[in-house]
């Protein structure tokens, strides 16, 4: 019973069941929220708030599971959404890592840059594995519109992201 509750009160098993929340979000609400035609992306504004927070270790960790979460329901090749997710946690993670205590505005300007740099990731990787006609121009402004709808959005996903990744001991 002990070795239930310790894995269930794991941050881990907090990041799946609240990336199942975002990612119904996304798919669902978001979808159909368009600012400019272009739909926000809460999955890409996670991952990278938590590789600011907790550094391109837990950014890199948090991108892999929820692009794989993601991958099965996008109707591309599985990996391909992890792997992009993957590098923007770690990139948000390094932009934050050579400042000792980050202050509030770095992480807001680290979650802008690499929304921005996030989305142009998912287009080169399909064009590097070769799904054709992904790279445009329009990216430009996909990338735009999605890290200022991102950084609208930072201040509660900064609030989940905490309490989702924090390390708690189990006290029995």
């Amino acid at each position: 019973m002990i070795r239930f509750l310790t894995i269930m009160s794991s941050r881990w098993t907090r990041l799946v069941l609240v990336l199942l929340i975002i990612i119904s979000f996304q798919t669902t609400l978001f979808a159909e929220m368009r600012p400019f035609g272009v739909a926000a992306q809460l999955v890409l504004l996670f991952v990278v708030v938590s590789g600011s927070i907790n550094g391109s270790t837990i950014g890199a960790l948090t991108g892999l599971i929820a692009g794989l979460m993601y991958d099965f329901i996008l109707p591309t090749p599985v990996g391909l959404t992890s792997l992009a997710l993957g590098l923007a946690g770690a990139t948000a993670g390094l932009l934050t890592y050579f400042f000792r205590d980050p202050t509030w505005w770095m992480r807001l300007i680290t979650v802008g840059v690499v929304s921005l740099l996030g989305e142009i990731y998912y287009p080169l990787a399909q064009t590097v594995v070769g799904l054709d006609g992904w790279l445009q121009l329009r990216i430009i402004k996909v990338a735009i519109v999605v890290a200022v709808c991102n950084l609208a959005l930072s201040p509660i996903a900064i609030l989940v992201c905490r309490w989702t990744l924090a390390e708690r001991k189990l006290s029995v």
